[in-house]
């Protein structure tokens, strides 16, 4: 989420409203279809794995460490937009990757520069965020379902996933407060957290409500 507060700040300067938008509509596309191809990946695993009482304890108990983690590093740093799996070079480096495609003239080029850098971005921050796109599609595999809703319950997990941060760069893209980006994001971890946690309790002890 640092990376996107960064990348909202970058385009609430510029004047070109159509670069803001295919800059955001890249970006938010590209993170949408990463964590897609994640959420189908761990699907697909648990599926083949199929009910095993260990395997759904193990997933239980990430969503309590995350949630746990979540909620510690929200008291921590009191809200601060953080994510310790990148080391301070590896941050400055991003953030002026994320200046030069920017600033840069709008051409295939960019469009394809935003891409990646959606891709490398949260693939590396998928670790802060790890616990609930590993939690849902386990849920989804404790159901019958067909192949078709399987896939449309991740889709539509993706949309509402994608669907904030859309808002957020949308917000910055019509000249609003940028803060309302900072609060939201300042917030989201302790109401994740506490999701996490209730969902970590109901698969551990009582997985036949997700059912």
């Amino acid at each position: 989420m640092w990376v996107l507060a960064y990348l909202m700040s970058l385009i609430a300067t510029l004047k070109d409203r159509r670069k803001i938008w295919v800059i955001v509509g890249s970006f938010v596309f590209a993170s949408g279809v990463l964590y897609f191809l994640f959420m189908t990946a761990w699907l697909n695993i648990f599926l083949v794995v199929g009910y095993l009482r260990p395997v759904t304890i193990a997933v239980g108990l990430v969503a309590l460490g995350g949630g746990i983690l979540n909620i510690r590093e929200f008291i921590r740093t009191k809200g601060a937009i953080v994510c310790e799996i990148q080391g301070e070079e590896s941050r400055k480096r991003t953030m002026n990757r994320m200046e030069r495609i920017v600033h840069s003239p709008l051409t295939a080029a960019t469009i394809a520069g935003i891409v990646v850098l959606a891709f490398v971005v949260n693939s590396i921050e998928f670790a802060c965020s790890a616990a609930i796109p590993a939690v849902s599609p386990r849920i989804l595999s404790l159901n019958n379902l067909s192949t078709f809703q399987y896939y449309s319950y991740i889709l539509l997990y993706v949309f509402f996933f994608m669907l904030d941060d859309l808002i957020i760069f949308g917000g910055a893209a019509f000249a609003i407060n940028c803060r309302f980006g900072d609060r939201y994001v300042k917030y989201s971890k302790p109401v994740g957290g506490t999701v996490l946690l209730v969902l970590g309790v109901i698969i551990i002890f009582a997985p036949n409500l997700l059912r």
